[in-house]
């Protein structure tokens, strides 16, 4: 047992997103919530995308996605390397395959 209840409100289930850590009770994942606030989305927004959410659910995934860092790669190159920029952004296109006869 843990001497901070509220960090039982984050669950890692590895049968929900591959045992991401998300908020008890839903499928989102707390550094979802986290990427959300670093990229300058205020609370109303994240809250109106999320309305499942609290407010203290909120500061819970910042808080816990401080101390916890993803433990996979980094979707963005900025995510590891704030200063980084990208010399060019390349789009691939997924192999389409066509049903067989």
């Amino acid at each position: 047992m843990t001497d901070r209840p509220e960090l039982a409100r984050v669950t890692s289930d590895p049968d929900v997103l591959d045992g991401q850590p998300c908020l008890r009770g839903t499928r989102i994942p707390v550094h979802d919530i986290a990427a959300s606030v670093r990229a300058g989305l205020s609370e109303a927004e994240i809250l109106t995308g999320y309305p499942d959410l609290t407010a203290e659910d909120i500061a819970l995934a910042v808080t816990y996605a401080k101390a916890n860092p993803p433990s996979v790669r980094p979707r963005r190159v900025t995510d590891t390397w704030p200063d980084a920029t990208l010399r060019e952004e390349r789009v691939v296109q997924r192999a389409t395959t066509k049903p067989r006869a």
